[in-house]
């Protein structure tokens, strides 16, 4: 017979054909079997066999299923319970529904009419925008001439200012280059105008060393020669003298023979006068001999003081130039005490006017920044009072109730009270149908409104009231989008945040797309479908339905800027204040000007004077040493001339010696001019008497007798300067070895100097050459 096993391992049934021995007691107890269990626990055949087969293991999961399907009988009748109830509540909106129905067919045919007036706006509009474009296309024409000239221009300034940009860079380079060269110029001037000075006072002192050294030199020899000049001149005027005395009393013969012709005739006379030139010739010995006595004395005092008044003569030139070096140092003192005090009020000045210049620039820009800003408002608004003039009449009849202040709370229509990038111009315009509706600030403000549009019969509008706005502002704040997707709402500008809600109420949630492609990927998301418009205005629906992409396409509907309400009269005041705001700026610019040329002045004065403040700065320390020196040379020479005064009692001895002289010889002399008067007189009697025969002899014995005093007087003085020569011969000497010593010192200072000033010099002409090359 045919038993079913199961497999252990597998746990399957199969087919097997076995054959099975059973004891007769195994059959019968089989046999005695109930048919089934009577406890859960109790086992009958039924039991048996089930365990047998393997169909024990079922009753589990058909217990399982049993329970669940009991489950949901349940939830099914509770389904259709409200299913039920469902279609009770439905069967009684039913009515409602109709009524909805009705209000959607009223609504449609609502925007029919609204969509022919619109076809009419639209096809006025075009027919103006076609005119324009003509008269457009005619200015462009007229244009063109200048708009490529301007293109060209802007071309050529962008390379010049490129250009530029490179030279100013330059420029740079080469100003901080030639401003430390300057630096470094200055600074070599300086050390320049030290040497110079240190280089004209030593050659200064080596012209007076020269010159003194030539006259001690000259002395010297002078004194040298002194000896045998003076024996010389003693030995020609002795010889000369005795000549003269033999001349003399060769003529005084041929005189005496002349008197003698003419002795009858002046015999008394004659006698007479002979007997006082005797006596007269006694007094001429005595006034010759007095006279010569007080020559040598004269002589040997002013020999004695000769040093004395070359060290005072020194003395008083180097006294001068302590005078004029003090005076200078003084006056440079002074320019530097007067310049310490206008340096900072000038730098001070040049910083004021500097800060003048910088907050006049900042003003400058503000101010063209302000004129540029106006300019563009003044254009926005003549664009804007452009565009008004061109709106439907329903918009600007309200928009001049507004104004004249018959209806208050009135904003405008949506689409000019908000600006969106050009970008998503065609995608906002194609969306929001809701952008010509008129924003209010509450429902009786709109019911006004229609009012005043039925009361006229100029037409109809839709309005936005914002009190009624207020539901969705929780919504406005930014969500998370698929792909990061903008949407369009957030991407509106407003300048009023009132009518925000506004806006939102007309946009919602839309989200702006690049394309078709995009715009579908985003629309239908697992968890949400979103409303989509592309850039191109194809618009996906949330119920799946899309819109757009055919030829016509919907722009313009809301500028980049928000449209201004401006009249006439605000357009007139707006360009009357860019008047001024123009004048301003140009003013400033003038001003800016006049202050560079100010601050360019005192940069040059504040460099002039800082200039002239370090070379007299530097000058001070030589003129000072210069006139430290001068004040020891100064010191030295009046000890020299201490050194070299006269003994007081020998000068006053030589003075009493040639006083005494003196009164001797004017005693002597004033008796021998009695004599000699009263000689003269019987001569000129005399010669009264003979003058045509005694005159001319006359004179020539007075000349010899001229003569022979000038050679006892050089004899004199020649004798004196032997005796005072070798005394002054050595002191001349030591003075001459003294000066050359200087000399010889002050020459290698200046050698010193004048390679420290080539080498200066050298540096100046490479700082030089290297700001030409610079320039």
């Amino acid at each position: 017979f045919r038993i079913l096993t199961l497999s252990p391992r597998k746990k399957t049934l199969r087919k097997e054909n076995i054959k099975l021995f059973f004891s007769k007691g195994e059959v019968e107890q089989i046999a005695m079997m109930k048919p089934k269990g009577q406890t859960e626990h109790d086992e009958g055949m039924l039991e048996y066999l089930e365990d047998l087969i393997g169909s024990a293991r079922l009753k589990d999961p058909i217990q399982t299923l049993c329970r669940r399907v009991e489950i949901l009988n349940e939830q099914r009748g509770e389904k259709l319970n409200r299913v039920k109830m469902v279609e009770k509540e439905k069967d009684a909106l039913e009515a409602d529904r109709n009524k909805a129905i009705e209000f959607l067919c009223l609504e449609n045919k609502m925007f029919k009419e609204k969509n022919n007036i619109c076809q009419y706006y639209i096809y006025d509009l075009k027919k103006r925008i076609n005119d324009l474009e003509m008269q457009k296309e005619k200015i462009n024409e007229e244009t063109k001439d200048v708009n490529e000239k301007s293109s060209k221009l802007a071309d050529e300034m962008k390379t010049k200012n490129k250009a530029l940009k490179e030279l100013e860079k330059k420029l740079n380079k080469i100003t901080t280059f030639v401003e430390e060269n300057k630096e470094k110029f200055t600074q070599l001037d300086l050390q320049d105008v030290k040497i110079r000075e240190n280089l004209k006072h030593a050659k200064s002192k080596a012209k007076k060393l020269e010159k003194q050294l030539q006259k001690d030199k000259e002395k010297v020899e002078e004194l040298k020669n002194v000896p045998s000049s003076s024996e010389k001149a003693i030995s020609e005027a002795t010889s000369k003298k005795e000549l003269l005395e033999k001349t003399k009393e060769k003529e005084e013969e041929k005189l005496k023979q002349v008197m003698d012709s003419l002795k009858e005739e002046t015999q008394g006379l004659q006698e007479e006068k002979e007997s006082k030139e005797k006596e007269l010739m006694e007094f001429s010995k005595a006034v010759n001999e007095a006279r010569s006595k007080m020559d040598v004395a004269q002589s040997e005092l002013d020999i004695y003081l000769s040093r004395h008044n070359t060290a005072v003569s020194q003395l008083n030139q180097a006294k001068e130039a302590l005078m004029t070096t003090s005076e200078t140092l003084k006056e440079r003192k002074a320019a530097i005490k007067d310049i310490d005090v206008k340096l900072p009020q000038a730098e001070q000045e040049l910083k004021e006017k500097e800060n003048e210049f910088e907050k006049l620039g900042r003003e400058e820009s503000g101010a063209k920044n302000l004129v540029r800003n106006l300019r563009q408002k003044v254009e926005e608004a003549k664009s804007s009072l452009a565009l008004s003039r061109s709106r439907g009449k329903v918009l600007e009849a309200l928009l001049q109730q507004k104004k004249s202040g018959n209806i208050r709370g009135l904003y405008g229509r949506l689409g000019d009270l908000g600006a969106i990038s050009e970008k998503y111009d065609v995608a906002i315009s194609s969306s929001c149908g809701a952008l010509d509706n008129i924003v209010v600030d509450t429902i009786d403000t709109a019911q006004e409104c229609v009012n005043f549009l039925k009361a006229r019969g100029i037409g109809v509008a839709t309005f936005i009231a914002l009190d009624k706005m207020a539901v969705w502002e929780k919504k406005i704040q930014k969500i998370p989008t698929p792909e990061n997707t903008p949407r369009l709402f957030d991407l509106v500008k407003v300048e009023d945040e009132k009518v925000r809600l506004a806006f939102y109420f007309a946009l919602r949630d839309t989200l702006v797309a690049n394309n078709l492609e995009e715009a579908t990927r985003v629309a239908f998301q697992n968890d949400k479908r979103w409303r989509v418009v592309t850039l191109q205005g194809q618009i996906i629906e949330q119920s799946g339905t899309m819109t757009g992409g055919g030829g016509k396409i919907m722009k313009g509907r809301m500028g980049s800027s928000v449209v201004m309400d401006v009249s006439e009269e605000e357009i007139s005041q707006m360009e009357s204040q860019l008047q001024k705001d123009s004048e301003r700026a140009v003013q400033c610019e003038e001003e800016k000007l006049q202050l560079e040329e100010a601050i360019r002045k005192l940069r040059q004065d504040v460099r002039e004077m800082r200039n002239t403040l370090e070379k007299y700065t530097a000058s001070i320390q030589s003129l000072s040493e210069q006139e430290i020196h001068l004040k020891t040379q100064v010191k030295e020479l009046e000890a020299n001339v201490i050194a070299a005064a006269p003994d007081k009692n020998k000068q006053k001895e030589l003075e009493k010696i040639l006083n005494s002289y003196k009164k001797d010889y004017d005693c002597i002399a004033e008796k021998a001019g009695k004599i000699e008067n009263e000689v003269k007189r019987l001569h000129n009697l005399i010669i009264e008497i003979n003058n045509h025969k005694l005159k001319a002899q006359q004179d020539k014995l007075d000349k010899i007798n001229k003569e022979i005093d000038e050679c006892t007087s050089a004899v004199t003085k020649a004798q004196v300067a032997v005796k005072t020569a070798d005394r002054n011969l050595k002191k001349s000497e030591e003075s001459v070895l003294r000066t050359e010593k200087e000399i010889e010192d002050n020459e290698k200072e200046i050698k010193n100097l004048t390679e420290e000033l080539t080498t200066l010099e050298d540096k100046a002409t490479e700082v030089i050459n290297d700001c030409r090359q610079a320039e």
